[in-house]
């Protein structure tokens, strides 16, 4: 068979039936039981329906909200109801303060470890939630989540497994989805989601998704290929976390599922043999599978446990302050061990404006709603009188006015008088009253929601100095405290699933790029085994209690220009480094501005490292213009090699010899170059006795004396004979 050829599917092979809701195939029957389960989950659902219906974020006033954000309302009568009268909507005052209450920031995790042991893994936990919230948790979730939050007062997020986002090194990804207010009907009475038991979710799921997801053949009840589903999710008497759906339409059940958090595996469904991607079983060639709940796994390898006896408190001897195996901790391959088992409702709530005794919080709309009825009534009101202001024209009786210009109207006269007795008269209508009234309460709308003119960036005079400004910036963000805190307290509890999901379904380590303090980049891995543990009944577990929050901090660190700006004042302050090692400071300068981005810190970085093989500037330049000084540094260094020679040999120049090769020309006797110089010019100035021998070689050869000027021949010999002698002497000792 030719591997290259490209298969051709006919039209029952393609999926093309199936989106255009055309497959031939039968349909699926519930069973007995699932009849019975529907009945008593459908009762179920409509009483939570109800208790939602009776809520403060009922489906008419969520309708009104949403209506209003996009400047479709009616006018409110003296009760605050809607009439049946349409509004025009000349300032849209719902739109404009909810756009500056959007926080587009996505904090950053953070995870609160309980042991030393800890700090490890929980690092790597954290930086890898943060390298793949893009994944996880995108911007166009968060900005969805923020409208959501503002218009409708509680946005619901959903954190799921998404099997579909698998390659061949993953097996799939966590993913935040977001679930407006009213399509989410919690668990009737119960305040706190961490204590909700089930919760009712109504989506919709393609007919494909049905097929894969849950092999159940069901049909779109309308033109489309969409299935309305409700979705239950609930804690069976294990505490685990099950789920049932089904298609309220057709009252077909699509899931039903007592143990939908556990993992599941994919076996063939005739050998049972494990197949994850398979299309045909390798085993027997069956082209059916099925999943099967997993609650166990056995390691294929070992695990090593690492620990720090010092830090642990295991020993007080701080000489074993380092990490260390634990053989005694570690584990065998083979070893059979739990898989980790979900137990809570993959729904948190998201609240900005918290109500008493209330799963649902206020919404912003709601609260300027009848300030953006009043101040619409009052700017229309003055489009009217204003649009009635004209000019009046007053003339002779039987003077004639040609108006065949709508801009210019010419008009005869007979006389000057005739002329003098045309006039025109401005009528103006007074609109300051309404003006008036539409400020103030535009005012009063801000100050109830929060928001100042700093805040929409527009001109705040009531500030005349940078630290009025300071105060004025630091008493607005005081004023959001309590939302942004509320707001922190529903990602913390989004990461907290996520950190579940993982340890649930994530069997491969996950491989991640980290960004060091000193620049440089060093792969890191994180693996759930990480926080495996052992009781003391050698039971082993999945450890997750553990204190999530955000770092607030981050959200600074996620505006690349901010962060450029404060690095350019630190290193303007001098706070990265002193002048007396400018080089470092530069550096440091520069690491950190490559660290957030900056365009050419890598170009700067690289000149840095080059200028440190190279002398400063201002050593160049003095070489340049003093050649000499040149001669002088060789010499210098020559002298140094030769020196650090003698002292790799004990110093006493035994065997020491010249050459550019080891043991090549004669034994050296222990004396720099230019010493040995010296002590040839003054031998052969004795030999020929034209005059003095210099200090510097005499002393430089271990003269015991000085010498002087030497008239006589035999004077001269008996002088090179003691230097000869004297040399030799000390190049034995």
């Amino acid at each position: 068979m030719d591997n290259n050829k490209i298969v051709h599917p006919n039209i029952e092979d393609s999926r093309v039936l199936t989106y255009l809701n055309l497959r031939s195939e039968p349909e699926y029957v519930n069973t007995e039981e699932e009849n019975q389960l529907l009945q008593l989950w459908r009762t179920k659902y409509y009483l939570a329906k109800s208790e939602y219906e009776k809520s403060r974020a009922n489906p008419a006033k969520v309708a009104l909200w949403r209506n209003a954000y996009e400047g479709i309302f009616n006018s409110l009568d003296d009760e605050g109801n809607p009439t049946e009268k349409r509004l025009k909507p000349i300032r849209k005052l719902a739109y404009e303060l909810v756009e500056g209450k959007i926080n587009s920031n996505i904090p950053a995790p953070k995870m609160s470890p309980r042991h030393h042991a800890d700090i490890f893994p929980v690092n790597i936990t954290e930086k890898l939630i943060r390298h793949e919230v893009d994944k996880m948790l995108s911007e166009q979730v968060n900005d969805e989540s923020e409208h959501n939050v503002c218009i409708d007062g509680t946005s619901w997020f959903k954190v799921d497994w998404n099997p579909f986002d698998n390659t061949h090194e993953r097996s799939g990804n966590p993913v935040v989805s977001v679930c407006s207010v009213d399509t989410i009907y919690p668990q009737p009475g119960v305040k706190d989601y961490r204590l909700l038991e089930y919760i009712f979710e109504v989506t919709s799921m393609t007919v494909a998704q049905c097929i894969d997801l849950y092999g159940r053949e069901i049909h779109s009840p309308s033109d489309t290929d969409l299935i309305p589903v409700i979705n239950c999710y609930f804690l069976n008497k294990d505490r685990y976390v099950g789920k049932f759906s089904w298609c309220e339409e057709t009252s077909q059940v699509i899931c039903n599922d007592l143990e939908w958090g556990i993992r599941k595996r994919r076996e063939c469904a005739d050998c049972h043999a494990v197949q994850p991607m398979q299309d045909t079983c390798e085993i027997c060639g069956s082209k059916k599978f099925k999943y099967v709940p997993v609650k166990e796994e056995i390691l294929s390898e070992p695990l090593t446990y690492l620990t720090n006896p010092y830090r642990t408190g295991t020993t007080p001897d701080a000489n074993q302050d380092n990490i260390v195996a634990d053989t005694n901790k570690s584990i065998p391959a083979g070893t059979t061990i739990p898989h980790y088992l979900i137990r809570q409702l993959p729904f948190v709530p998201y609240i900005r404006v918290s109500a008493p005794k209330s799963i649902y919080g206020i919404s912003e709309v709601e609260l300027i709603l009848e300030d953006q009825d009043l101040i619409n009534k009052f700017l229309l009101k003055a489009e009217k009188k204003s649009s009635k202001s004209r000019a009046v024209v007053t003339k002779l009786k039987d003077t004639n006015i040609i108006d065949d210009d709508a801009e210019i109207s010419y008009i005869e006269v007979e006389s000057p008088q005739e002329g003098q007795a045309i006039q025109t008269k401005q009528i103006m209508s007074d609109i300051s009253q309404e003006l008036s009234n539409a400020t103030i309460l535009y005012d009063l709308a801000k100050s109830t929601v929060g928001i100042t003119d700093t805040d929409q960036g527009k001109n705040d005079p009531s500030a005349r100095s940078g630290k009025a400004k300071q105060l004025q910036m630091a008493a607005s963000a005081q004023r959001n405290y309590a939302p942004d805190k509320l707001r922190n307290l529903a990602f913390s509890g989004v990461y907290e699933l996520i950190f579940k999901y993982l340890l649930a379904y994530c069997d491969e380590p996950r491989t991640f790029v980290s960004l060091l303090p000193d620049g440089t980049e060093m792969e890191q891995t994180w693996s759930k085994y990480m926080f495996l543990a052992q009781d003391s009944n050698g039971n082993y577990y999945y450890r997750d209690d553990f204190a999530w929050s955000v770092d607030d901090a981050t959200e600074i660190t996620q505006d690349r220009a901010s962060m450029w700006q404060l690095i350019d004042n630190d290193y303007i302050n001098g706070t990265l480094g002193s002048q007396v090692d400018p080089m470092r400071a530069l550096e440091m300068f520069w690491q950190m501005k490559e660290q957030y981005g900056y365009p050419t810190a890598k170009y700067a970085l690289s000149f840095l490292n080059a200028s440190k093989r190279s002398l400063p500037t201002e050593i160049e330049r003095v070489l340049v213009e003093n050649p000499e000084a040149v001669e002088l540094a060789l010499s210098f260094i020559r002298d140094r090699q030769i020196a650090a020679g003698l002292a790799a040999n004990g110093n006493s120049g035994t065997g020491q010899r010249g050459g550019a090769r080891p043991n090549a020309g004669r034994e050296g006797n222990g004396v720099s170059h230019s010493a040995n110089v010296e002590r040839t010019n003054n031998r052969n100035r004795a030999q020929n006795g034209t005059g003095q021998t210099t200090t510097q070689a005499t002393s430089s050869g271990g003269m015991q004396g000085g010498t002087g000027t030497s008239n006589t021949k035999e004077n001269d010999q008996t002088s090179t004979t003691n230097l000869v002698s004297q040399a030799s002497k000390t190049g034995q000792q």
